[in-house]
Parts: C-alpha cells; sequence; structure tokens
C-alpha cells in the first residue's frame, strides 16, 4: 500500500510519498524545480538508551556533496520510525535555484505538516 500527498510552497510543488512494507515504510520526499535525491536516511526503532520506558531510535543518513537535505531527512525517518515501531528510510531532494532561506524554512515547516498526516494516516491503518 502507499500514501501520496501532494502540496506546494510559493509556487513551488512538494510531494511526500510513503510505501508500506509490513511493519515498515519507505518515503520519498521530493519537488521544488527538480526532483532528486540529495538524502537518505535510515532509521530503527529501538527503546531509549536513557529511560527504558520510552522509544527511541537510531538513525544514520547519507547526503551527497553539496546537498542540505540530511537534516531534514534525519529528523522525520527518526520521528516515524519511533511512531511506527519499524524500520523508515526516507529519500529527500527538493531543488530550487537561489533558495532564500525564508522560502527554505516554509517547505521545511509544509514537510513536517505533511509527515505529521502521514502519520495520523498510518496510525489509522494500525
Amino acid at each position: 500500500m502507499s500514501i501520496c500527498m501532494h502540496s506546494e510552497v510559493q509556487g513551488f510543488p512538494i510531494t511526500v510519498e510513503a510505501v508500506l512494507l509490513g511493519d515498515d515504510v519507505n518515503i520519498s520526499i521530493f519537488g521544488g524545480e527538480k526532483g532528486h535525491i540529495g538524502a537518505v536516511a535510515l532509521a530503527q526503532h529501538r527503546p531509549s538508551l536513557a529511560y527504558s520506558a520510552m522509544d527511541s531510535a537510531s538513525t544514520s543518513v547519507i547526503t551527497l556533496c553539496g546537498h542540505k537535505e540530511d537534516r531534514l531527512a534525519y529528523d522525520l525517518a527518526e520521528k516515524t520510525a519511533i511512531a511506527v515501531k519499524g524500520v523508515v528510510s526516507v529519500a529527500c531532494g527538493i531543488h530550487i535555484d537561489n533558495a532564500s532561506a525564508e522560502l527554505i524554512n516554509s517547505i521545511i515547516i509544509k514537510v513536517n505538516e505533511m509527515v505529521e498526516e502521514l502519520l495520523c494516516q498510518l496510525r489509522n491503518l494500525g
């Protein structure tokens, strides 16, 4: 099963697409002038090392030179792995030439909102 959401920020398209793989989730986040893969994060749910009653995740990220999607991919993979209690991969690439800091921040906010909606849909399935 897959879930696909589309939105836009200042006229630039943003897509969040999730494919469910058993208990795991593969998420692609792309858009702007040219979707691509700028960073990939992989997170695995686990109990917190500091507080065993709490959930956490071990997360790794690979970033291509010159790309800045690493923090976004990392945060969203970790958040989703904790929520679904599984393994989550996030590939992220949103390219906009000469994007301002304001536009980048608006995109980050929008993507986070879209992922929150994705998590709501995943909870309703479970």
